[in-house]
């Protein structure tokens, strides 16, 4: 069977649990695991890494001779399958999701450069889901000034940058 070969296969871990998949598959002989996760450029030690596709992660086996002990892995839901045949990933993306991430698989994305003027949501405390504008960018405290409105009134106010949803550029938009 030509389709039962060596191949690149994604893998749905289970709710919260691709880091344990990963880890658990790649203790079997035999089968590589691919598991890409994003990072932002500016905040590398204040963010944890997350799943580029979360719930998801890759694996390369044979699944004449690894598909069980994949499929019953701990973390592991189960191998994504077409007609009952698990379904091979075009070993192309995986060699271009390689390029884009670095050794451990981690994919830098670029935060646009924050900017007068540029709309927010605000993520957590007192104002959280409140929108509003940056109204000055205070770097040397990692603190943003934000217009909003609050109490029928536009009031300003100081907010630390960790707590804003700054718009994002997706990492595999080209430009």
């Amino acid at each position: 069977m030509e389709e039962w070969k060596l191949n690149w296969y994604c893998v749905r871990a289970k709710p919260r649990a691709e880091n344990t998949a990963a880890q658990s598959i790649k203790a079997i002989q035999g089968v590589d695991v691919f598991f890409p996760k994003t990072i932002p450029l500016r905040k590398k030690n204040a963010t944890p890494a997350q799943a580029l596709f979360p719930g998801y992660l890759f694996a390369r086996f044979d699944p004449i001779q690894n598909m069980r002990a994949v499929h019953f892995s701990h973390g592991v839901a189960y191998v994504l399958r077409r007609n009952l045949k698990p379904d091979p990933v075009d070993p192309e993306i995986i060699k271009d999701l390689k390029i884009a991430t670095t050794e451990d698989g981690l994919l830098e994305i670029p935060d646009r450069p924050h900017q007068v003027g540029s709309e927010v949501n605000i993520i957590e405390g007192l104002f959280k889901d409140g929108n509003g504008i940056v109204t000055r960018l205070i770097p040397a405290r990692e603190r943003v000034k934000v217009l909003l409105e609050f109490l029928g009134r536009s009031t300003e106010i100081e907010i630390d940058e960790n707590s804003l949803d700054f718009p994002k550029v997706h990492p595999l938009r080209v430009s």
